[in-house]
């Protein structure tokens, strides 16, 4: 009763710091917010179907993953295209995806270790607060959706693991699709949804489960592919913009991002605020300065050229552009991509938020927490979580290797709280004994939790 209680607690805590940031920033007034997602939006309403204007042409477009700007529109059908009132809704709304975030927390480390209690609502505890995250939900951008979505599919792969059930497989397919449809990048979990089915019962005995999760992914990717093919007449799975996020990473004129230094963001990043709302207008003021790469690598005639192609082949032109640029100057990608793994795991030089020491000191600090953790866990709650470990250093790889910027950064956030957490477990001694002393097995098969799991976990 007191661990329900204590959730509810932690549920409302996540929500209340959310709102709480959503009212007193006031980003739902900032003007051109809402970017793609939220043109795609105002299409949408407008009966123009998924279009936005991309790289030089207008039409339907693959640019976006379907669920965010589906999302914003729902929004937009409710308090009016492009209001501040439609925007505050979708931020209160999200709000609400810290509570949801609090409980995905919960269920994984249910399954993870469902002999440390205390595990999951310490890590709940810092998805809840940590700044970031928080953050996050006053900005019409994919990461909080994304970010609840990766923890959950994650706890839905152990449970598939712990129950070999097609059922919770089923749902563990649904719930990567709906991730992969939100953000295609963190469709990297695959592997590690695999990996946390085969710890419990080893590779044979996972194959039918993991592939009734493939299956189950495809088919739910499957309409919006078979949309992107009478689209653009050829096989886009989800995203068309690879390659064009490729050129904006590592074009000649890149340092490594989308985004662009300018010594007028100067100017504006340090002037002098009288609260947190000015502080976070200046911000947004200082990101819109900033612009982004295109504005300054791409003439207008390259737009002429580019608006002539289909949206598949505008992507693979910029592509074979950054090519070109990165075998001019042989060395160059190395760097870009030292410089992007720097800035994915420390500091976005580019990015005027992340040079904020709102957003750096918590940022320095949870990645601080999270590598001692990783080094101080038990062997057996680290191997328990080398999935977890797995997906996160195959995101890693992916943007050091493309693009970075912070909000790509946010959906693994939850994760290393948890890994952190973990290795204050190194502290702990929990002898054979104790859970059926204490009743922690009893509570744990309330939860649906299996109690053969060993203690030492």
């Amino acid at each position: 009763m007191a661990g329900h209680r204590l959730q509810i607690v932690l549920i409302g805590l996540a929500i209340s710091v959310r709102v709480a940031a959503v009212l007193v920033l006031q980003s739902h007034h900032v003007p051109n917010s809402t970017y793609e997602h939220g043109t795609i939006a105002a299409n949408l309403l407008a009966g123009r179907g998924f279009s936005t204007r991309f790289l030089g042409a207008e039409g339907p477009t693959s640019q976006q993953a379907p669920v965010y700007p589906f999302v914003v529109a729902a929004a937009y059908a409710i308090g009016g295209v492009g209001s501040s009132n439609s925007l505050l809704l979708l931020e209160l709304s999200q709000a609400l995806l810290g509570g949801l975030l609090v409980v995905g927390v919960l269920a994984l480390i249910r399954e993870i270790a469902p002999h440390r209690p205390w595990l999951g609502p310490t890590a709940a505890l810092v998805a809840a607060i940590h700044p970031t995250l928080v953050y996050a939900t006053t900005h019409v951008q994919v990461a909080s959706l994304a970010t609840c979505l990766l923890v959950w599919t994650l706890a839905l792969a152990y449970r598939t693991g712990r129950t070999a059930q097609l059922s919770d497989a089923g749902m563990a397919g649904i719930s990567l699709a709906l991730l992969a449809l939100t953000d295609p990048i963190l469709a990297l979990v695959a592997p590690g949804m695999a990996w946390a089915i085969a710890l419990r019962e080893g590779w044979k005995r996972a194959i039918r489960p993991i592939a009734t999760i493939a299956i189950v992914a495809a088919l739910g990717i499957l309409p919006w592919t078979v949309r992107n093919y009478l689209v653009h007449h050829e096989f886009v799975a989800i995203k068309s913009s690879f390659g064009y996020a490729f050129w904006q990473g590592n074009c000649a004129l890149s340092q490594g991002t989308d985004k662009v230094v300018r010594a007028s963001v100067e100017k504006i990043v340090n002037r002098p605020v009288d609260d947190l709302q000015s502080w976070n207008d200046s911000l947004w003021a200082a990101r819109h300065e900033a612009g982004y790469i295109d504005d300054i690598a791409l003439t207008q005639a390259d737009y002429q050229t580019l608006g002539t192609l289909s949206e598949p082949a505008r992507s693979r032109l910029l592509y074979r552009r950054a090519q070109a640029d990165l075998k001019a100057k042989p060395g160059r990608y190395l760097q870009l991509c030292l410089s992007r793994l720097r800035a994915f795991m420390l500091f976005d030089e580019t990015n005027p938020k992340t040079r904020s020491l709102v957003y750096r000191i918590p940022h320095l600090g949870l990645s601080i927490f999270a590598l001692v953790g990783l080094l101080l866990m038990p062997h057996k709650l680290r191997t328990r979580l080398a999935p977890t470990i797995l997906t996160t250093l195959f995101i890693t790889i992916f943007h050091t290797s493309t693009i970075v910027s912070a909000r790509f950064h946010i959906p693994i956030e939850p994760l290393m709280g948890l890994w952190g957490v973990a290795g204050l477990a190194r502290f702990q001694t929990i002898p054979p004994a104790t859970s059926k002393a204490q009743g922690v097995g009893g509570m744990h098969h309330r939860l649906g939790v299996a109690r053969e799991l060993p203690v030492g976990i």
